[in-house]
């Protein structure tokens, strides 16, 4: 039985009809700013199926708190971008997908109106079709970003033992889900021609079930899915797969590089990153899948607010960062929230003030050098978005704890962020002084 309207709440957001989210521990939810309490957990991917847990009665709960007007408390991560004044990922998914394209011939589609026709009052679905699956098989990954923790990354679990410092040893191993052949079929006839199989970590292209649900899609013909990547651009085999290899099968790829800063400033961020070996593995890319798209995406942190702006205009003048057709590669600023000692909102007031004017000369800079379409006003808007969020609050006082988690990883890694980010150095001394 169809809604039996097609008005929706103010706070409506339409994320839990459209997308599955897991996570390495197994958790499933709808995105990745879905809260991570226990109290609001939907289901874990260990005990259940994915489709059972996603007609489960707590994810119906919560399409039917959206359908009566509720704000849920699971959701405050959206509530509290929106009240710093930036587009949250409520707003940002219900702009796509009530303009979403197909893959094949980019005919816009109203996605609500597969809300409404295969909705109950009750927050129940039957036949609809995701628009996003986001597929966190573990947290296998070479990389130990200073942004992430051991819950992403082995490596990083494994730096924690190495110094005596208590990890689950859950997340030293990985094994495979006992009903995730099953699984993968069942998210197989979730997709259509406007779905976007979008493979996180961890990092995929060192995660094996990643290759097999490619070789799963072929097999069954759904190649006209859109497949996204978010990867740490150092490697594209195991065993005998060789992703691109799989890929050039697909209509529609959009590989999105995680790069925060150039150069050694990047490596210290992203530690295991190599910034040279990350332009080779870009120029391979494109020599082995020259159909595919390409984007940059960083992690705005402390670490790289400015540096993430050089960054963005060494990709507009260079021709290693452009795309099939000539246009650039998409870039893409994630806001860092956690750790909270990380985020730009505790950046003194000097700093905040020659940050918000570079980025506003930057903003300047585009709109001299890029061609005034869809990728131009995304730029503008992630960047506006992060001048908003740096300036949205003062919380200098986590100043204290940034300096005590850094230096002891640096002792850790016989890492120096004073020598490497000397201006933020001295501004966080005069701020202290």
């Amino acid at each position: 039985m169809a809604l039996d309207t097609d008005k929706f709440p103010e706070h409506f957001c339409s994320v839990p009809w459209l997308q599955i989210h897991t996570e390495p521990n197994g958790k499933v939810m709808p995105c990745c700013y879905y809260s991570h309490d226990h109290r609001d957990s939907l289901g874990n991917w260990k005990d259940n199926k994915l489709v059972d847990i996603f007609h489960g009665e707590k994810w119906n709960q919560l399409r039917k708190d959206f359908l009566d007007g509720n704000k849920p408390r699971a959701c405050s991560r959206c509530w509290k971008e929106e009240d710093s004044g930036i587009d949250s990922m409520r707003t940002i998914f219900n702009k796509r997908y009530s303009a979403y394209t197909d893959h094949t011939n980019r005919n816009t589609y109203n996605k609500f109106q597969d809300i409404i026709k295969y909705s109950n009052s009750d927050g129940s679905v039957h036949g609809i079709k995701l628009g996003t699956i986001d597929l966190i098989f573990n947290n296998l990954c070479n990389f130990k970003c200073r942004t992430c923790g051991p819950g992403l990354s082995t490596a990083w679990a494994v730096e924690l033992k190495k110094n005596n410092i208590p990890v689950r040893e859950t997340l030293l191993t990985n094994t495979r889900l006992p009903h995730l052949d099953s699984d993968m079929h069942d998210m197989i006839e979730l997709c259509d021609e406007y779905t976007e199989v979008h493979f996180v970590g961890g990092e995929p292209m060192m995660q094996e079930e990643h290759y097999d649900f490619l070789q799963l899609l072929l097999d069954k013909g759904k190649t006209k899915v859109k497949i996204r990547y978010n990867t740490n651009l150092s490697t594209y085999r195991l065993k005998h797969y060789n992703v691109f290899d799989l890929l050039k099968h697909f209509e529609n790829v959009f590989i999105i590089g995680s790069i925060d800063a150039m150069g050694v400033q990047g490596e210290y961020i992203r530690s295991g990153f190599n910034w040279q070996e990350a332009q080779h593995w870009i120029r391979i890319s494109k020599q082995q899948a020259p159909n595919i798209n390409f984007g940059i995406s960083a992690v705005y942190s402390i670490f790289n607010c400015e540096l993430a702006i050089d960054l963005h205009k060494y990709m507009l003048e260079n021709e290693l960062y452009r795309n099939p057709l000539g246009d650039p590669f998409n870039f893409n600023l994630n806001v860092l929230h956690e750790p909270h000692w990380m985020r730009t909102t505790m950046l003194p007031l000097k700093t905040k003030q020659r940050v918000t004017q570079k980025i506003r000369d930057h903003l300047d800079y585009l709109a001299r050098v890029m061609v005034k379409n869809h990728e131009y006003h995304h730029c503008v808007e992630v960047w506006n978005n992060a001048m908003t969020m740096m300036n949205s609050r003062d919380e200098t006082n986590l100043l204290t704890k940034f300096f005590k988690e850094t230096q002891n990883l640096d002792k850790i890694r016989n890492e120096d962020f004073k020598t490497l980010f000397p201006e933020l150095w001295v501004d966080f001394i005069d701020h202290g002084n």
